[in-house]
C-alpha cells in the first residue's frame, strides 16, 4: 500500500509540474498571438491599398486584346503552389489539417515553392515536387519576400509556371482557422470590372508590370500573417486544452490518493486493534 501511495504522489507531482509548462507556453502563445493579430489587422490595410491600385490600373483603357503576361492565360498546364506550415510543433492539429489539405487538392507533380519545416519534411516524405525550401523564416519580413518573389517570377515570365497561388491557414477568429487557397497570377478580372477613360503613364502595359509584382508581393504577405497568426491561435488553444486536462489528471490522482491513504490508515487501524485483541 506505501508503495503504490508513493507513485500516486510521484505521478500528480510530474502532472503538477507538466502543467507549470503548458499554462506559461499558454500565456506566452497568447501574447504572441495579440501582437500577431494585431500585425495582420495592420497590414490588410495595406494590402488593401494595393488591390485598390490595381483594380484602378486594370479598368484604364487599353487598345486591343489583353496582352499582358500577367493577365492572360498561359499555354501550359504547371499550375505552382506555395505552401505555409510551422517551423515547429506543439500547436494542436494545425500543420496537420493544411497537409491534409493540401493532400486532397494538389498533385504529386505539381511545383512546390514550401515555406516551414514541418511542412517541408511532410512533402519530401510524401514525394511531392518541392523545388525551393524556406525553412529558416520564423517572421516573413518584406525585404525577405523579394527572394520568394523573384524566385516565382522568373518560372512565370518564362511562361514555365501556368498559374501560382498560395496554401495556407486563414484566420477566422481565436478558436477558427481554416486551411485555404488564395489565387495569385494570373490576376483574374472580374467581369463586372468596367473600363474607364482613365490613362496611364508611361503606359498601361508598363503600370502593370510593375504594380502586379508589388501587389503579388503585398499578398504574399498578408497570408503568412494569416498563417503566423493562426499558428499561434492553434498553439494557444492547444496549450488551453493540456491544461485542462491536467487539471482533469490531478484530480483524478487526488482522488485516487486519498482513496489509497484513507485505506491504508484504515489497514493500519484494524492491525492495531487486532494486535490489541491478541495481546490480551
Amino acid at each position: 500500500m506505501a508503495g503504490q501511495i508513493s507513485m500516486i504522489k510521484r505521478q500528480l507531482k510530474s502532472v503538477q509540474s507538466t502543467k507549470k509548462l503548458t499554462n506559461a507556453m499558454a500565456l506566452v502563445a497568447t501574447a504572441k498571438l495579440q501582437k500577431q493579430k494585431n500585425k495582420m489587422v495592420e497590414n490588410n490595410e495595406y494590402a488593401d491599398i494595393y488591390h485598390t491600385f490595381l483594380l484602378a490600373a486594370l479598368a484604364a483603357k487599353k487598345e486591343g486584346e489583353e496582352t499582358n503576361l500577367y493577365l492572360k492565360p498561359s499555354t501550359i498546364d504547371n499550375p505552382a503552389h506555395i505552401i505555409i506550415t510551422s517551423n515547429s510543433g506543439l500547436c494542436g492539429s494545425y500543420n496537420q489539417d493544411l497537409l491534409k489539405y493540401v493532400e486532397k487538392h494538389i498533385s504529386k507533380e505539381e511545383p512546390i515553392f514550401a515555406i516551414g519545416t514541418y511542412g517541408i519534411k511532410w512533402l519530401k516524405a510524401n514525394n511531392y515536387m518541392v523545388i525551393k525550401e524556406y525553412n529558416e523564416w520564423q517572421d516573413l519580413e518584406p525585404a525577405k519576400i523579394n527572394q520568394l518573389i523573384t524566385d516565382l517570377l522568373i518560372l512565370y515570365q518564362k511562361d514555365m509556371l501556368s498559374s501560382i497561388d498560395v496554401i495556407y491557414t486563414q484566420y477566422v477568429n481565436a478558436l477558427t482557422f481554416l486551411p485555404t487557397t488564395f489565387h495569385l497570377l494570373p490576376i483574374k478580372i472580374s467581369a463586372k470590372l468596367t473600363e474607364t477613360e482613365m490613362l496611364l503613364e508611361p503606359s498601361r502595359e508598363e503600370v502593370l508590370n510593375q504594380l502586379i509584382p508589388m501587389y503579388v508581393s503585398s499578398q504574399i504577405y498578408a497570408t503568412f500573417l494569416q498563417a503566423k497568426t493562426s499558428e499561434h491561435a492553434a498553439r494557444r488553444s492547444a496549450m488551453d486544452n493540456a491544461n485542462q486536462n491536467a487539471d482533469d489528471l490531478i484530480n483524478e490522482l487526488e482522488l485516487t490518493y486519498n482513496q489509497a491513504r484513507q485505506s491504508a490508515i484504515t489497514q493500519e487501524m484494524n492491525e492495531i486493534t487486532a494486535g490489541t485483541v491478541n495481546s490480551k
